[in-house]
């Protein structure tokens, strides 16, 4: 481009205008390339001839058979799916492999070489590739795995879900820090094998367990140890009313800093060296849901609440449902609470505003400093009416009060409100959520709530 004497004029690109993306080597495009779902890797072959061929050297592959639905989603395409991941396999053999993430499923799949022995060759080649975090996932829970899984010494992270495992017999796994067990079973139903497993796996960190709640889970004693372990959660995502036999967990991790527990089936919960425990969230009944009842002259069932209130009472961070906590008034009944003297921040997960039963427990936390209400999308419960007993001052210690639900001015939310600001010595600040269906400014309720007598002066009340 010239100007009006004829000279040249270079016009810069503005900032919108620059391919940095191009500009990037390839190797650096890889990587970038690995955070993709590998449907929309393989897309980008498109762009340009430099593109053709770079999806192939992406060091990981993320793939699951519902990516080959046919048009109206069934059947699947199987022969497609297989044929790709072997050939995504095939590229650059020889190279590492960082993941691999798999989603598989063989109903309906019918041909002389059977699905499973697939995913065990694939397993074979990944672990021959030194990969480092590895996910599969079968929904039809047929699909054994290879005892290669055991020996893979680059795994960081190992993900299993719906699959049949072997027994380990030999266990080499140095690396792995991430442990993630979902619809699982063992081969020779070996009562012994998680726990082997977990044992030996040196430096593992966390670990994710999800267990009976479904046919092909066949764990009925869950054993946890691990003298490495920072972070053990325990779902069963709410089925528990698909099992009829009882669960026994045993946790011995003495660097154990995290606990998550969710299922209403458990029977015996027994925590070894809990000292160093910073954080827990509790959601169990201890098989006491499905109208059960706490039988008081049940001394085994007492003791097992009472060691199991001890070895969570020196946490900082807790979050508790409101269903764990009717199970602790219960018992309080029988025999005191331990205090919960480190606990400064505590969030209450409540069906609807069944929340009747907290005081009691606040009174075993002398140094909470934050309380937070929120609510969960289970079933309402009725509540269980104790609030005309006399209650002490809440601790001198709670600052910061956040109810999450919204309001809409039913009577045991306004007692709820009442209660803490009426017995909060040193309260700065509740904070209050009002329903969309209400105006706040032209609110009755609105109004209400800020005529509410506080017992610290300095509380401020802000309602959102």
């Amino acid at each position: 481009m010239e100007d009006e004497d004829g000279g040249k004029r270079v016009r810069a690109k503005g900032y919108g205008e620059v391919d940095w993306i191009s500009n990037l080597p390839d190797c650096l495009i890889c990587e970038v390339l690995l955070c993709l779902p590998t449907k929309d890797v393989v897309k980008t072959s498109v762009l340009s001839s430099r593109w053709r061929n770079l999806w192939k050297y992406v060091p990981g592959l993320n793939f699951g058979y519902r990516d080959f639905q046919t048009r109206n989603a069934f059947p699947i395409d199987y022969s497609a799916f297989l044929s790709f991941v072997d050939r995504f396999l095939g590229f650059n053999s020889q190279s590492r492999l960082q993941s691999f993430r798999l989603e598989c499923e063989f109903y309906g799949y019918d041909e002389p070489e059977p699905g499973d022995a697939f995913v065990r060759r694939w397993i074979n080649s990944v672990v021959r590739r030194k990969v480092k975090y590895l996910y599969v996932s079968d929904d039809s829970c047929d699909v054994v795995m290879p005892p290669t899984i055991y020996t893979c010494e680059s795994l960081v992270s190992l993900t299993l879900s719906g699959l049949t495992l072997p027994s380990p017999k030999f266990v080499s796994l140095p690396s792995l820090k991430v442990l993630s067990l979902g619809i699982m079973m063992f081969a020779d139903d070996d009562d012994l094998a998680l726990e082997t497993l977990i044992s030996r796996c040196r430096v593992l960190e966390s670990l994710y367990v999800r267990p009976r709640n479904y046919l092909c889970d066949n764990i009925e004693v869950l054993r946890v140890c691990s003298q490495s372990l920072l972070s053990f959660t325990h779902v069963a995502d709410g089925l528990e009313e698909l099992v009829e036999d009882l669960l026994l967990v045993i946790v011995d991790a003495p660097r154990l800093k995290f606990l998550n527990l969710r299922d209403g089936r458990i029977e015996n919960f027994i925590l070894k060296n809990p000292s160093s425990l910073v954080k827990a969230d509790i959601d169990t009944e201890f098989n006491l849901s499905c109208g059960k009842k706490f039988d008081p002259n049940d001394l085994q069932k007492r003791n097992m609440i009472r060691n199991f209130l001890v070895g969570i009472s020196s946490i900082k961070n807790l979050i508790i449902a409101s269903s764990t906590l009717e199970v602790i008034y219960d018992y309080s009944r029988c025999e005191p609470l331990p205090l919960f003297r480190n606990l400064s921040s505590l969030r209450v997960k409540f069906y609807g505003y069944t929340w009747e039963m907290l005081p009691i427990f606040l009174e075993s936390c002398p140094n909470l400093q934050s309380l937070v209400m929120g609510s969960t999308n289970y079933q309402e419960k009725e509540g269980i009416n104790i609030l005309s007993e006399p209650r002490r001052v809440l601790s001198s210690s709670l600052k910061y009060v956040k109810i999450e639900r919204p309001l809409k001015g039913e009577a045991m939310e306004m007692k709820l409100v009442s209660y803490i600001l009426e017995n909060s010595t040193a309260l700065k600040k509740l904070t209050l959520c009002l329903d969309d269906s209400i105006k706040k400014e032209e609110s009755v309720i609105f109004r209400e709530l800020l005529t509410i007598p506080r017992l610290s002066t300095s509380c401020q009340v802000v309602v959102l």
